[in-house]
C-alpha cells in the first residue's frame, strides 16, 4: 500500500453506527443553490451521514459534487451502489439512478422508465428510510417544481423521523416544498441556513427524553396535555396506548428543541398551530398501496369465493382509518377483480365506505392522485387497468372511485355503520388500549352481516374478542363474524352504540387502589359468610325487590317448584306459607332497621322440632339497594304453645298463652297491612306521576313530530335547489366541453407550435404541431417546459417564461434554427380577477 492511499484510507470517516441518522435530501430547479447554502454551517458535530438526490437530466454530466465540495468541511462523494452510509459524509446519487436504502446499504437502481417520472425518485428514497430507519431518518425537500418527495415526506414522518422543508420564500421554487407542507407532516419550514443551525440541537435532543417511556400511564403534565387535545379537536386519546402517544409527542418535543415535558404542554396550551401539529402526528395517516401483499392474496381468495356472483344483492364494505386512501383503493381493486374486472363495475351494486378523523387526508384520498412512488407495490397488471399517468403521478381510474364515499368518522366514538359484507380496521387497533379495542371491535362486529368478514393488519389480532370474530383459514389476519345469543347481542347492541368513554368518570388514582380494593372486598365477604352462619346453618340474602342473591346451607326443604311458578331466584319459591311471612318479615325489617322474627310452623321436621324464619337487616353501599338476611331456625316442639280449645279447656295458663301468640299474631299482621297500604299509597302517587311524565312527553314528541314535518318540508325544499343546482352545473359542465372540443379543434389544425403552461410552467396545453416539433407526449398531463426537447439553436423557453412570470408582460424573440427564422412570441394571461394563471408560446416562420 502506498503513502498516498493509506493517507486517504485514514482521513475516511467511519461507517455511520446504530445510533446515527441518515438525512435525506431531496431538491430539483433551484436546489443546488439551496444545498450550497445548507452544507456551509454543517459540522461533524452532528451525528449523521447525508443523502443527496437531485433532479438532474439522465445524460447530463454533474458537476454536483465539486460544487458541493467547495461549500463544506465535510467529506463528499459521489454514491456508488452498495455503499454504507458514512458518518459526516454527503453522498450524492448520480444521474439517471434512483437509490434506496436496503438492510443498510445505498443501493442504485434504474429509474422509472415513464417520461414524466423524476430522476432519481425523491420519494422512492424518502420511503426506503422510512421503512429501514423509523426514528432514525430524516427527510428534507428543497427547492424544485412538482411534487416529488411529499408522499416521502408522509412516510418518514409515519415511521417517527423528522421532516423539513425549505421556506417557499426562500426557495427559488416552490412545488416541492410547498407540496410537502400541505401533507401537514413536515416538522419545521425554514431557510437553508437556519436548517443546519437547527439540524444539530434538534438531532442533540432525539431520543434523550427516557422519562417519557418510563411510565405506563398518562401522569400530569401530559394528562394536561391531552386534554387540550380533546378541547381543540374533540378527539380524546387517553384510551392510546401511552407509549404510542408519548413517542409522538417526543418526536414533536424533538423538533422543537424543547426537553422538559412541562414547558411542551405551557407551549401547546399558548400554540394552538403546536396542537394542531401534534394531533396530525398522532393520527399517523400513513399507508401503502396493497401493504403486505400475502394478505391481501388471502383477501382476494375470499372475495372470489364469496362476491364472485352477489346476484341483485348490495356489497357493503366499510374502511375504518382509511388515511389517504391506498388501502381503501387496494380493496377495491381486489372486489373489482372478484367482480369481473372494471368493466363490469357497473352490473354490480357496491358500496365502499372509507372513514378517517384526518380531514387533509382524506381530501388527498377523494382525488386520488399519488407519485409514481406509490405504485412500487401494485402489481403490474392492476397496474394498466386500474391506474392512469398525469404528468410526474398516477390517479385512480374513475370507474375505482366512484366505488368509494369518503367521511369524518370516529370509529372509537361514532355508531357503525350497518348491513355489512366486508370491515377492514387494519394498522389501527395497535395503537388502541385494551378496552378502547374490544369496543372498537364490538362495534364493527354489530354493523356486520352473519358470517361477514373482518380484515385486520399484520400486528393485530382478535384477541379479546375471540367471542365475536372467528378466523378464517390458517393465513392472513382475516376473521369472521360470529353469531351471539339474544342477550350478548343486546349487550353488544349497547355496546356499540355507546359513544361515552367509560373512563371519563374515573379518577387518576383507580389503577393505583383496584388492588386494595379488592382485597378489602375479600375480607368482607369471608367475614359476613361467617357472620351468616353462626345465625343459623341454612339463610339466605334478598334485595329489597325479594330476588334471592345468596343461598348459604340446605334449603331444600323450604323450596318448592310448580308448574306455572316463575323460574327466578326470588321469595317466591318458597313453600306455603314461608312465602308471605317472608315477604312481611324482609320489608319490617328494611323499613325499622331491626331483627323480626315469625311465626313457629310444626309441618316441616316432624313432632319434635319446628320452624321459624328471622329476618335481619343488612347495611349495603347504596340506600336504595338494601338487603336483608332470612335464616331458617330450628326450636323445640315441646317449647312452642299448642293450639288450644277455648270450649273444652279449664286450664287458664294455656288460654292466656293462647291468646298471646294470637295478639302477637294480629299485631304482626296489623304492621304488615300498614306496610302494604304505606307501599300502596306511595306507588299510587309514583304512578300519578309517572302518569304525569308519561302526559309531558307525548306532548313533546307531538311536538318533536312537528319539528320533524317541518324540517322534512326543509329537506324537501332543500332537496329541489340541489337538483336545481345540479341541472345549471350539467348545463355548465356541458358549456365547457364544448369549449374544450373547441379548443382541442383549434389546437389540433392551427398548423403553428403552441404551448400554454400554468405560473409553475408546467405544460397544460400543447398543439399537434407543438407536439411533433418538441416531442411531447400527449399521455403525460403536467410536464415541465425544462422537461422537452428543443431543437438547435432555440432559445431556452423556460428561462423566457421565468422572465414572463415575475414581469407580468410579454416577450418576443426572433431567432435562426437550421437556416430558418422564426418569430417566438410568450404573453401571459389572467384570469377574470387580474390574477396571473400563466402564459401561452407561440411560434410562427417569418417569410421576407
Amino acid at each position: 500500500m502506498s503513502v498516498e492511499s493509506a493517507s486517504v484510507q485514514a482521513d475516511t470517516p467511519p461507517p455511520a453506527k446504530a445510533d446515527t441518522f441518515l438525512i435525506a435530501i431531496g431538491s430539483s430547479a433551484g436546489g443546488l443553490e439551496a444545498i450550497r447554502e445548507l452544507v456551509k454551517k454543517l459540522t461533524t458535530d452532528i451525528p449523521a451521514s447525508y443523502v443527496v438526490v437531485q433532479h438532474m437530466a439522465p445524460k447530463h454530466k454533474s458537476l454536483m459534487t465539486s460544487l458541493i465540495r467547495s461549500e463544506t468541511a465535510l467529506e463528499v462523494v459521489d454514491l456508488e451502489d452498495g455503499a454504507e452510509p458514512r458518518l459526516h459524509t454527503i453522498h450524492v446519487t448520480p444521474p439517471n439512478h434512483d437509490v434506496v436504502l436496503s438492510e443498510g446499504r445505498l443501493r442504485l437502481l434504474p429509474p422509472s422508465e415513464e417520461a414524466g417520472a423524476p430522476k432519481p425518485s425523491i420519494d422512492r428514497f424518502f420511503l426506503s428510510v422510512a421503512s429501514e430507519l423509523g426514528d432514525k431518518g430524516v427527510a428534507m425537500v428543497l427547492s424544485g417544481t412538482g411534487s416529488d418527495g411529499a408522499y416521502g415526506v408522509q412516510a418518514v414522518g409515519g415511521a417517527g423521523g423528522i421532516t423539513i422543508a425549505q421556506d417557499d420564500a426562500t426557495a427559488k421554487y416552490d412545488g416541492m416544498p410547498l407540496s410537502a407542507i400541505e401533507t401537514g407532516c413536515v416538522d419545521l419550514v425554514l431557510n437553508p441556513t437556519d436548517i443546519s443551525t437547527h439540524l444539530a440541537r434538534i438531532l442533540q435532543t432525539a431520543g434523550r427524553l427516557p422519562e417519557l417511556e418510563s411510565g405506563g400511564t398518562f401522569g400530569p403534565p401530559f394528562a394536561d396535555l391531552l386534554q387540550i387535545l380533546l378541547a381543540r379537536t374533540r378527539v380524546d386519546f387517553r384510551e392510546y396506548k401511552p407509549t404510542t402517544v408519548l413517542r409522538r409527542i417526543e418526536r414533536r418535543m424533538t423538533a422543537l428543541g424543547i426537553t422538559d415535558q412541562t414547558d411542551y404542554t405551557s407551549f401547546c396550551r399558548t400554540n394552538p398551530n403546536e396542537v394542531d401539529a401534534l394531533f396530525k402526528d398522532l393520527l399517523i395517516s400513513v399507508t401503502r398501496f396493497f401493504r403486505d401483499p400475502s394478505e391481501f392474496q388471502a383477501l382476494h381468495r375470499e372475495m372470489l369465493d364469496r362476491f364472485k356472483e352477489p346476484g341483485s344483492k348490495t356489497l357493503r364494505v366499510w374502511v375504518a382509518g382509511c388515511a389517504t386512501g391506498e388501502e381503501v383503493y387496494s380493496i377495491a381493486i381486489c372486489l373489482a377483480e372478484a367482480l369481473g374486472g372494471p368493466d363490469t363495475l357497473d352490473n354490480h351494486d357496491v358500496q365502499i365506505f372509507a372513514t378517517d378523523i384526518d380531514e387533509p387526508a382524506l381530501k388527498i384520498a377523494r382525488d386520488g392522485r399519488y407519485p409514481l412512488a406509490a405504485l412500487d407495490d401494485v402489481p403490474t397488471d392492476f397496474v394498466e387497468k386500474y391506474f392512469q399517468f398525469t404528468g410526474d403521478g398516477v390517479r385512480v381510474n374513475a370507474a375505482v372511485r366512484e366505488m368509494v364515499l369518503f367521511a369524518r368518522h370516529n370509529m372509537c366514538q361514532d355508531p357503525p355503520f350497518l348491513n355489512l359484507d366486508l370491515v377492514s380496521c387494519r394498522n389501527v387497533l395497535i395503537y388502541f388500549g385494551a378496552g378502547l379495542r374490544r369496543k372498537v371491535l364490538t362495534r364493527c362486529h354489530y354493523g356486520m352481516k352473519p358470517g361477514a368478514l373482518l380484515f385486520l393488519g399484520s400486528a393485530e389480532s382478535n384477541g379479546g374478542a375471540e367471542d365475536l370474530y372467528q378466523p378464517v383459514g390458517n393465513e392472513g389476519k382475516l376473521y369472521s363474524r360470529r353469531l351471539l345469543s339474544d342477550v350478548d347481542h343486546i349487550r353488544s347492541r349497547a355496546s356499540a352504540l355507546n359513544v361515552a368513554s367509560e373512563q371519563r368518570l374515573a379518577g387518576a388514582n383507580t389503577t393505583g387502589n383496584q388492588a386494595e380494593t379488592v382485597s378489602a372486598t375479600g375480607i368482607d365477604r369471608t367475614m359476613f359468610e361467617g357472620l351468616a352462619k353462626s345465625l343459623g346453618p341454612n339463610s339466605m340474602l334478598v334485595s329489597q325487590d325479594l330476588r334471592i342473591l345468596r343461598v348459604f346451607g340446605d334449603l331444600g326443604p323450604f323450596v318448592t317448584l310448580r308448574e306455572n311458578a316463575r323460574l327466578a331466584l326470588s321469595v317466591g319459591m318458597l313453600r306455603d306459607p314461608l312465602g308471605q311471612e317472608a315477604r312481611t318479615l324482609i320489608t319490617l325489617a328494611i323499613k325499622n332497621g331491626d331483627a323480626r322474627r315469625g311465626r313457629v310452623h310444626h309441618e316441616f321436621f316432624g313432632p319434635d322440632r319446628a320452624a321459624q324464619l328471622t329476618a335481619y337487616p343488612v347495611a349495603a353501599n347504596r340506600a336504595d339497594d338494601s338487603l336483608a338476611l332470612i335464616v331458617f331456625g330450628e326450636v323445640e316442639a315441646q317449647q312452642t304453645p299448642r293450639p288450644v280449645d277455648l270450649k273444652g279447656s279449664s286450664d287458664i295458663s294455656d288460654m292466656t298463652v293462647y291468646i298471646e301468640k294470637l295478639e302477637s299474631e294480629i299485631d304482626a299482621t296489623r304492621e304488615a297491612l300498614q306496610q302494604t297500604v304505606e307501599q300502596l299509597e306511595t306507588s299510587n302517587e309514583e304512578l300519578q306521576s309517572l302518569n304525569e311524565e308519561l302526559q309531558s312527553a307525548n306532548e313533546e314528541l307531538q311536538a318533536t313530530n312537528e319539528e320533524l314535518e317541518t324540517s322534512n318540508e326543509e329537506l324537501q325544499s332543500t332537496n329541489e335547489e340541489l337538483v336545481t343546482v345540479n341541472e345549471e352545473l350539467q348545463v355548465n359542465s356541458a358549456d365547457l366541453a364544448t369549449l374544450t372540443e373547441e379548443l382541442e379543434a383549434v389546437l389540433e389544425n392551427i398548423g403553428t407550435p403552441v404551448i400554454i403552461v400554468d405560473t409553475a410552467l408546467q405544460i397544460r396545453r400543447s398543439s399537434a404541431e407543438a407536439n411533433t416539433l418538441f416531442r411531447i407526449d400527449e399521455k403525460f398531463e403536467g410536464l415541465h417546459l425544462s422537461q422537452i426537447s428543443l431543437p438547435n439553436e432555440w432559445p431556452d423557453l423556460t428561462d423566457v417564461g421565468t422572465e414572463v412570470m415575475q414581469r407580468g408582460r410579454s416577450v418576443s424573440l426572433d431567432f435562426v434554427s437550421d437556416q430558418i427564422e422564426y418569430a417566438l412570441r410568450c404573453a401571459p394571461f389572467l384570469d377574470q380577477r387580474g390574477r396571473l394563471k400563466g402564459a401561452s408560446f407561440v411560434t410562427v416562420e417569418v417569410t421576407r
